[in-house]
Parts: structure tokens; C-alpha cells; sequence
């Protein structure tokens, strides 16, 4: 359109300025371009311009400004609809990345509670874990030395019914003795035999032994000897029955305190083994669960915040693309639109008048 208003104006000028006829030669070096050939034609139009209507000649120049005026009115209108469009999308979009911001933020603040909530369930998991190790070696040491008790306990009563019955039979020789029966085996080793696991009590059984030989040998005749011998025995076998006594008490005493001990301790590893251990294990799974449930959804919500500042910077890059086209567009119109009152004049000065 700016070629065409151009030629036509340069065409204009020059055919005004032209007087007289022109030579051939000039004619045909003019009708070998396009701005000649216009020329030529406005030279024929001015020595014309009196005989024709150029009405529609006119109303064409009028039709194509009006058009160009209309279309900058269609500009403006599609410019502002698009504007409208524009901060549509620009508040949806900026709603969207606040929207995902907060969900961000909120998701965080859920990882880093259920986090430290899932390693305080470790920590007590482990402390847990650690008592019943503790617990399980207190058990193992005191069901050992229950053991070693008992057979150390066996034993004892074992030597002290041992010497009791060696006793007693040294009794029963001796009342034998004394009320004259005949007495077929002589031999003292028994109580001896019965009486030497008592190491503790040597003193008191050694001296014992000694007196029970002589009185047992077949020459032997001092009823008053073999009375002594006899309460001493007596004596001997009270006591033993006494110390068997006061340590079978002893022992159960404390027997019955290590298993109190034992119960409890065995109460406490079913306790842990069987409901806190697992109990704290399930929250933990629990909490797992949780953790990972977070984890997706604040990928999810980032992937999203992505998106969306994404689409607002396109959206933006596409408003500034949008408006400076549009400013273009404008600038290139306008003008055109300045060339009519140009090229309206230059046709009335060669000739061409409204009818």
C-alpha cells in the first residue's frame, strides 16, 4: 500500500510539472517500468481530467480509508479482548502458584513433623530393644546361678543326710552295746564314710569318730564312756539336723526371691517381646506410610507449582508479543491513514476532481 501511495504520488508530481507534449524516445523509455507507465497514464489522466468522472475514483480512495480506519477499530477491539483474556489467565495461573505455594509449604512442615516423630519412635524403638537385651542377660545370669544354687543346695542336704543316717546308725550300735546284744560287725567305717563330707564340722566329728572306735572294740566295757559317746552323738545329729534345717529355710528363702525376680523379668521380656517392640514397630510403619504419602504429594505439588509459573511466564511472554504487534500494526495503519489527504490533494492539483 505505501509502494502504491508512493508511485502514485511521485507520478502526480511530475506529470504537474510537465507542460508540453513529450518525444517518442522519452515515451519509450517511460513504458519500460512500472513508476513510467504510471506516469504516462497521469499524464494521459490530466489532459483528460475534464471529460471524465473520477467519482469512482474517489470512492475507491474512500472505501480503502475507511477500511484501513475500520480495521484500526477491529485492532483495538481484538487487542482489548485479548487484554481481558490476558489477566484471566494471568489471576488463574497467579491463583494456581499460590494455590501450590501454600500446599508446598504445609506439606514441609507435615514431612519434618512426621520426620522427627518417626525418628523419636526409632530412638524409643531401640531403647526398647537394648532393655529387653538387658533384661533377657539379667535373666540368663540369675536362672544360671539359680542353677548353680540348687546343685550347690542338693549337695549340702545330700551330705547332710548322709552324716544323719551314719549317726543314727552309730546311735543303734551303741544302744546295742549297751543293752548287751550281740553285735556281729564291729567295723566304724560308716560314720567315718558319712561324716567326712562335713568339712566344716571336722573339729567337732573327728574326736567323735576316735571315741565311737574305742568303744566299739570287743574289750571295751565303760558304760559310763559309751553314755558320753552316745550324747555326744546326739548332740552332733541335733546339730546337723538343725544347720539341714536352717539351710533348706535359707535356701528357699532366697530361692523364693529369685523367682519372684525371675518372673518379673521373664513378665518384662513378654511385655516388650509381645506389645511395646511390635507396638512401636507398627507406628513406625505407620509413620512410614505417612512419610511417603507426603512425599508424593509434595512432588506432586511441585511438579504443579512448575507448571503454573510456566504457564504465567508464557502467558506473559505472549502479552508482550501480543502488544507489541498490536503497537506495530497501529503505527502502520495510522500512517496509511495520513497518505489519503495527501494523495486526494495531488489528484485535484493534476486535474482530478470530485463530481
Amino acid at each position: 500500500m505505501k509502494k502504491l501511495v508512493c508511485i502514485l504520488l511521485i507520478s502526480l508530481s511530475l506529470a504537474n510539472q510537465i507542460q508540453g507534449p513529450l518525444s517518442n524516445p522519452i515515451i519509450n523509455d517511460l513504458e519500460r517500468t512500472h513508476l513510467g507507465k504510471a506516469f504516462l497514464k497521469l499524464l494521459t489522466l490530466k489532459s483528460k481530467a475534464q471529460q471524465f468522472d473520477f467519482s469512482k475514483l474517489y470512492a475507491a480512495l474512500d472505501d480503502l480509508e475507511n477500511s484501513i480506519k475500520q480495521r484500526i477499530v477491529d485492532e483495538d477491539k481484538e487487542y482489548q479482548q485479548n487484554e481481558v483474556q490476558y489477566f484471566t489467565d494471568k489471576e488463574f495461573f497467579s491463583g494456581q502458584i499460590t494455590q501450590y505455594q501454600n500446599e508446598i509449604a504445609s506439606l514441609e512442615i507435615d514431612l519434618t513433623d512426621f520426620t522427627e516423630s518417626r525418628n523419636l519412635l526409632q530412638i524409643g524403638l531401640n531403647g526398647k530393644v537394648d532393655e529387653l537385651k538387658e533384661v533377657q542377660s539379667l535373666t540368663d545370669s540369675l536362672q544360671q546361678r539359680i542353677n548353680k544354687e540348687e546343685t550347690i543346695f542338693k549337695d549340702q542336704q545330700n551330705q547332710y543326710t548322709n552324716a544323719v543316717q551314719a549317726l543314727d546308725q552309730a546311735l543303734q550300735l551303741i544302744g546295742q552295746l549297751r543293752d548287751g546284744s550281740f553285735i556281729q560287725n564291729r567295723n566304724v567305717v560308716f560314720l567315718e564314710e558319712g561324716l567326712k563330707q562335713l568339712q566344716h564340722q571336722r573339729i567337732m566329728y573327728a574326736p567323735l569318730i576316735t571315741a565311737f572306735t574305742q568303744i566299739m572294740a570287743p574289750s571295751f566295757n565303760d558304760q559310763e564312756a559309751s553314755t558320753k559317746v552316745q550324747r555326744l552323738i546326739q548332740n552332733l545329729r541335733d546339730t546337723i539336723v538343725k544347720n539341714k534345717n536352717d539351710l533348706e529355710n535359707s535356701y528357699q528363702q532366697i530361692r523364693a526371691i529369685d523367682d519372684h525376680n525371675l518372673s518379673q523379668y521373664n513378665q518384662r521380656i513378654s511385655n516388650l517381646s509381645t506389645i511395646v517392640i511390635p507396638t512401636i514397630q507398627a507406628e513406625i510403619q505407620t509413620r512410614d506410610a505417612q512419610i511417603q504419602t507426603k512425599q508424593n504429594l509434595l512432588r506432586d505439588a511441585q511438579s504443579n507449582f512448575k507448571t503454573a509459573s510456566e504457564n504465567l511466564d508464557n502467558t506473559n511472554n505472549r502479552w508482550i508479543e501480543r502488544t507489541n504487534e498490536h503497537n506495530k500494526l497501529l503505527d502502520q495503519l495510522i500512517t496509511q491513514t495520513t497518505l489519503f489527504p495527501k494523495i486526494v490533494t495531488e489528484l485535484e492539483g493534476a486535474g482530478v476532481r470530485r463530481r
